[in-house]
């Protein structure tokens, strides 16, 4: 592939990289190629019985042959096309001489499968013979186009190239597809991430503004809610590299932020837990049920002289399952701070379940639910 004779270390780590490429392939290669390997002998088998009709012995001898020549086909593919291009295209940006070469390399691979073709026909291990001359007759003989000796070796040659050009084709538009996956699949990871960290900061800021609240008029509540508060970031920290968690987990999380906000709201709040234990193995987006419950206290029970009830419920249903998080309404409900903390979260389930995740919000006449309905994941699958 490269212009300038390569040093013998050259050469020989070369080597040694081509042989690595041969038993270094994936399930889904060696199923294509097996794939490829029977269907070429069954349509090779097919086209042949139009031609020559069905003989019994020596149909079994063309099916035979023909499974030589795709084990050939194999070969070339395998251990001549493939190496190249994992070793000089994949991962790069190859130019035009490459392109030259791997074209020029095509043509070498086309002529040794050729010269194998006619190395299986010489051993004359079977009755049926080669090809070697293809005639196309029209309604009149005089018509008729004769391709034989040079003329039908060079079709020959340039067909198995163009075999060869398809199948590098659909090799390297494979692995490029694959790459694509891989980064949007890294990028939406990045931006999972990214909306995650930024959770934390807006928690924090509220917590703090809760025992600021309390710290003047009952400075021994104000030390008891930084203990609360030092619990829940020890838990919180234990899973914060994952854009996932159970169900169970974020109710353990949700609860050490309702001590907090308790002890702050005294008879103000009034939580009403109602969460079937077929939902707790259930996965969703880290945060979200603590930021559900944080908006729910924030802007619709707290503003409120009276207080309200926070009711957080999760029932399965059919093919997925919903988690609700109901408050009173009340005239901030939906402030700044709600939209933004709603609108990470509706990025996040875009971003980590698709069209299979949803989240709902509506105002009834005297409360405010937000509903989150999820697919029925198993426990640690996700974004």
């Amino acid at each position: 592939m490269h212009a300038d004779a390569p040093s013998p270390s050259t050469a020989r780590s070369l080597l040694r990289a081509w042989r690595a490429t041969l038993f270094n392939a994936s399930p889904a290669y060696w199923a294509l190629q097996t794939a490829v390997f029977i269907g070429s002998i069954l349509v090779s088998a097919t086209l042949l019985q139009k031609i020559v009709g069905s003989g019994g012995a020596s149909s079994q001898a063309w099916i035979a042959r023909m499974a030589l020549e795709s084990w050939v086909f194999f070969l070339i593919t395998h251990a001549g096309l493939r190496p190249a291009l994992r070793l000089f295209f994949l991962g790069q940006v190859p130019r035009w001489p490459a392109w030259l070469g791997l074209l020029g390399w095509i043509v070498v691979l086309a002529l040794l499968s050729l010269g194998a073709t006619l190395a299986i026909d010489s051993l004359k291990l079977m009755q049926a013979g080669t090809i070697t001359s293809v005639r196309f007759n029209s309604e009149g003989a005089e018509f008729g186009v004769s391709i034989e000796g040079a003329q039908f070796y060079v079709l020959a040659v340039a067909n198995l190239a163009s075999t060869l050009c398809v199948w590098t084709a659909l090799y390297l538009g494979w692995h490029a597809f694959r790459q694509r996956r891989r980064l949007q699949q890294q990028v939406r990871q990045a931006r999972l991430d990214q909306l995650t960290r930024q959770l934390n900061p807006h928690f924090l800021f509220n917590a703090f503004n809760t025992i600021r609240g309390t710290i003047f008029e009952d400075p021994q509540r104000a030390a008891d809610l930084v203990t609360q508060l030092s619990e829940l970031f020890r838990f919180h920290l234990s899973q914060a590299e994952r854009s996932t968690q159970t169900l169970e987990e974020e109710w353990r999380l949700a609860q050490r932020y309702l001590a907090i906000e308790q002890a702050r709201l005294e008879q103000r709040l009034r939580v009403n837990v109602d969460l079937d234990p077929v939902c707790l193995s259930r996965s969703l987006p880290s945060l979200a049920l603590l930021l559900l419950v944080e908006n729910a206290i924030k802007h619709g029970i707290a503003p409120r002289p009276e207080g309200g009830e926070l009711l957080i419920r999760a029932r399965p249903q059919a093919d997925h399952w919903w988690l609700e998080v109901v408050n009173p309404l009340s005239s901030d409900a939906h402030a700044d701070g709600t939209r933004t903390g709603l609108a990470n979260l509706r990025e996040r389930l875009q971003l980590g379940y698709g069209d299979a995740a949803r989240l709902e919000l509506q105002a009834l006449t005297t409360q405010f639910r937000a509903r989150l309905c999820l697919p029925w994941r198993s426990n640690g699958e996700g974004a």
